[in-house]
């Protein structure tokens, strides 16, 4: 018997492409439990109490495959942003708080019907610009219209995203998508 947790489907509650669920069942499988279990390790202000090698073998892991996604997809800038961004964090020492603020300024601003994906530290709106909080991800698509889908992306303060993502997939920090109407 397999010790794998088993795929459940991403929570989604507009009209999404059948490629793209799949795409959040890839992301999910693989990349997502990695982010969740890092997360699980850090303080609320981001940083890791007494941080040990596992920490940093699996924060090189996650580094790796974000990166590895972010180059499937044609996102060069945004790979080698995470990838400055996580060097950065260990050369600071993962007891510091992370600051992701290439990721950030990587992100492109998506186009009604495109997807966006973030592997970033959470950026709350009150706090200073890409600095602190819990390493997060979330895989989205931009609707023509409707609430924000995601709360999380509104955390990472940047109004670029504008307020119509429908969440696809998501680490714990990307909450459940609002009703959105399709």
């Amino acid at each position: 018997m397999s010790s794998k947790t088993p795929r459940t489907e991403p929570p989604i509650t507009a009209v999404i492409p059948e490629y793209l669920r799949a795409e959040g069942c890839v992301l999910t499988d693989s990349l997502i439990p990695l982010v969740n279990r890092f997360r699980a390790r850090q303080s609320a202000d981001g940083t890791l109490p007494a941080p040990d090698r596992a920490d940093r073998a699996l924060l090189l892991r996650i580094r790796e495959e974000g990166a590895a996604w972010y180059r499937r997809h044609a996102l060069d800038e945004q790979a080698e942003a995470l990838e400055a961004d996580v060097d950065g964090w260990l050369a600071a020492g993962l007891d510091s708080p992370p600051h992701f603020g290439h990721s950030h300024k990587a992100l492109p601003v998506p186009a009604p019907g495109e997807t966006v994906f973030l592997l970033a530290a959470d950026v709350p709106g009150d706090r200073a610009p890409h600095e602190g909080r819990r390493l997060d991800c979330f895989f989205a698509l931009h609707g023509a219209s409707g609430p924000s889908a995601t709360p999380a992306a509104a955390s990472y303060g940047s109004p670029r995203l504008g307020p119509s993502l429908v969440l696809i997939a998501g680490s714990e920090g990307a909450h459940a998508p609002a009703a959105v109407d399709s």
